[in-house]
């Protein structure tokens, strides 16, 4: 997002092998696990950030064409980190780690899940929110002793009070602390840097992280994790009492391919995966599960297709797509539509911090010309009054929406809930995907919406997606 301060982010990696046995050892002391997170999402009654007051006067189009841009931003902030990391590609002077993370947020995709963090005399863990993100590797929370911080109220981490805290040596580990990347103490440090200007930076630690699990205990795990020091312009951090409500977030939880994401860390190769089931209230996302580990199970006419590597930037989720069918039309799509190119840009990525599908104008004009012949055959015409692909609805007469599939390669993904294709508004059907201009970003983002009651896993050491159709509903 060009716009945003931190939000979901991109993470530049060089992976050796020498990284992957230092992560592995942090973690080699625990076995296989499986951990269930709760996440709730922006816009639930739950939510650490809604205003209801905010959305009150919004009229139904109002709120969609919000979404919309919304997650037209997300793409634009795709587009921003390739244009970032194909710099950083092509400089002599920097050198690309995994500590080294430019991020960028948008509040408004934002869901939230709670952690213990570390080992108290007075108590076993603190609890933590963070924000959870698919597509950003570096896990950090804000630490007590920073010079600059963003507001929440809980309080900062207590490092020196944790008996299982431990500063990552500088010594013993060159890939993670490349010449600079070390303070006077000899500890492992981390700079993240912002489109915006935002910023955090503070030292690489060793620590437990405790989760639910799904027997109903807790499980924990060792990880590498940012303890932040020093944070500035985190513009939409810290402003929730400005509207009454709890400044809860107190750092960020990633999830990405990348070495150092939680996920990674996990250890062992059937830990290095996670599911979720949206379930769909309203407009909007409702609160879900995020399984990973043991926890991820996926059940019933499971469909595969392969998960695609973007070599100028490895955190985020592709996909190869070959074509997208409304009804039993093909929209005639070849498969170089929908390639990752050399310098990073194109491919059908997979998202869930963007709220509808979108992709090149180009390719939205394709797809909206089959779907505008759907509906003329069935004598429901096109509304030109908004921006929106509305179509009038007839009076007093049945009809038959389409399902609308995208064919990736080996799996047909199917969209035939209505509620996740169509909304009905001011008398109107409208389609809820979208186009953006930037053509050098993602081709197309598979959103959130379209994602609603499927069971998707993500296998990222078997390099898979899994997806089934499934009534999510929280349990």
């Amino acid at each position: 997002m060009v716009k945003t301060t931190p939000a979901f982010f991109i993470l530049l990696l060089t992976i050796t092998t020498y990284v992957s046995l230092l992560l592995n050892s942090v973690i080699a002391a625990n076995p296989k696990k499986g951990f269930t997170l709760r996440m709730i999402h922006k816009d639930s009654k739950e939510s650490l950030f809604s205003d209801p007051a905010e959305d009150i006067h919004l009229t139904t189009e109002d709120r969609i064409q919000k979404l919309m841009e919304q997650s037209k931003s997300r793409a634009l902030y795709f587009r921003s980190q390739i244009l970032l990391h194909r710099q950083n590609a092509t400089s002599s002077m920097i050198n690309p780690d995994v500590v080294q993370v430019p991020v960028s947020y948008d509040p408004a995709m934002w869901y939230v899940g709670m952690v213990g963090i570390g080992t108290f005399t007075d108590r076993y863990f603190r609890d933590y929110y963070l924000v959870v993100d698919s597509a950003s590797d570096m896990t950090w929370v804000q630490c007590k002793g920073a010079t600059h911080i963003f507001y929440q109220e809980v309080p900062l981490y207590p490092w020196e009070d944790s008996k299982t805290y431990r500063p990552l040596p500088c010594g013993d580990h060159s890939i993670l602390c490349p010449g600079d990347k070390c303070n006077k103490e000899g500890q492992c440090t981390y700079e993240a840097k912002y489109s915006d200007g935002g910023s955090s930076s503070g030292v690489i630690a060793q620590e437990t992280f405790t989760i639910f699990s799904s027997a109903g205990g807790v499980e924990s795990v060792q990880i590498l994790m940012g303890c932040g020091f020093n944070q500035a312009n985190f513009l939409d951090f810290g402003i929730n009492h400005f509207k009454k409500k709890p400044d809860l977030i107190a750092g960020v939880l990633g999830l990405g391919r990348g070495q150092i994401s939680f996920l990674k860390q996990l250890g062992g190769h059937e830990q290095n995966k996670f599911s979720y089931c949206f379930e769909l209230y309203g407009i909007f996302l409702s609160n879900t599960y995020l399984r990973f580990g043991e926890d991820a199970i996926i059940e019933g006419q499971v469909h595969t297709t392969p998960i695609v590597e973007n070599l100028v930037h490895k955190s985020f989720y592709y996909l190869n797509l070959e074509d997208i069918s409304v009804g039993n039309k093909k929209v005639g799509f070849v498969k170089a539509d929908f390639e990752i190119k050399e310098n990073g840009t194109g491919g059908c990525m997979i998202d869930s911090g963007t709220q509808y599908t979108i992709m090149y104008k180009d390719h939205f004009v394709r797809l909206a010309k089959v779907v505008v012949e759907y509906f003329e055959q069935i004598g429901m015409p096109r509304d030109e009054s908004t921006n929106l692909l509305c179509f009038v609805r007839p009076k007093e007469r049945s009809f038959t929406l389409p399902h609308i599939t995208f064919h990736f390669t080996g799996a047909n993904y199917v969209v035939s809930e209505v509620t996740s294709l169509f909304l009905w508004m001011r008398g109107n059907m409208c389609l809820l995907m979208g186009s953006y201009d930037a053509v050098d970003s993602p081709a197309l983002i598979l959103g959130a919406q379209q994602q609603t009651n499927k069971r998707i896993l993500y296998d990222n050491f078997n390099m898979k997606l899994s997806f089934v159709d499934e009534i999510c509903k929280l349990e």
